[in-house]
């Protein structure tokens, strides 16, 4: 990992942290992933040629995101904050106004990934969500 890019373990402040582990306590939230899942995923990401994913997130102590497809700065750091991450597997490419878009479809790929790192995630027909925390939440998901 390139050590200049923020880690899933990169926050603003022991405090911030601490905070953030106040909330998951408070709500009783059991977590499903860790800083070093966290961080292979995110080098995996980061280290893809060519097409890169879009996704949201949805943080314990927030509203979800929008959708983003900046995988070096934009991610909700510390990581320990996201309760829920997806990521859309559908790729479009338009061919002009006369043709329909190509699509294609990169869940293989990325449920290869997570399996290998061992993060818990659920695949829709568009997006897969990945837990951070139990009870795993669907709000937003497209099962």
């Amino acid at each position: 990992m390139d050590a200049s890019l923020p880690t899933a373990e990169s926050a603003r402040s022991t405090e911030e942290r601490r905070k953030l582990q106040r909330a998951i306590a408070e709500r009783g939230l059991c977590g499903l992933a860790n800083d070093t899942k966290w961080d292979e995923f995110i080098s995996a990401m980061r280290a893809r040629e060519g097409w890169k994913p879009s996704y949201r997130y949805k943080c314990i102590d927030g509203p979800p995101s929008a959708w983003d497809v900046e995988w070096f700065y934009h991610l909700p750091f510390p990581l320990i904050s996201v309760e829920w991450f997806d990521v859309s597997f559908s790729q479009q490419v338009h061919r002009g106004m006369l043709l329909s878009p190509l699509v294609t479809d990169h869940s293989t790929w990325i449920v290869e990934l997570l399996q290998r790192v061992g993060l818990e995630y659920q695949k829709g027909s568009t997006m897969i969500r990945i837990f951070g925390y139990s009870p795993k939440r669907l709000d937003l998901f497209d099962v």
